[in-house]
């Protein structure tokens, strides 16, 4: 998956691919996972500072679209999460399956 074309504004961060879920949908990104067992959980990166579509089709919108990618089969870490987003994911019981903190390079 080349990252180039997925990235927000996020450095690069070895052993994972940061997302832009503004140019691809979960869906999308979801058709690129590797879809053997065997091989290690993909580790995916969203800024969520970043996010237009958190703006502007809201926070239901993200939250599924987040639900996808782990249903897919990756590990997501969300960096920059607001509080609405962090309260939101608290709320449904989805705040165990994203990490909310950047990974440490």
């Amino acid at each position: 998956m080349p990252a180039t074309s997925l990235t927000s504004r996020l450095p690069l961060t070895p052993g994972f691919t940061a997302i832009n879920l503004d140019l691809m949908t979960a869906a999308q990104v979801a058709g690129t996972l590797p879809g053997s067992p065997r091989q290690p959980r993909p580790r995916l990166l969203i800024d969520c500072g970043a996010l237009k579509c958190l703006r502007t089709l809201g926070v239901s919108y993200v939250v599924s679209e987040l639900l996808v990618l782990h249903n897919a089969g990756a590990d997501v870490w969300l960096h920059n999460v607001d509080p609405v987003l962090a309260r939101c994911l608290h709320l449904l019981q989805l705040s165990r399956l994203f990490h909310t903190a950047a990974p440490a390079a």
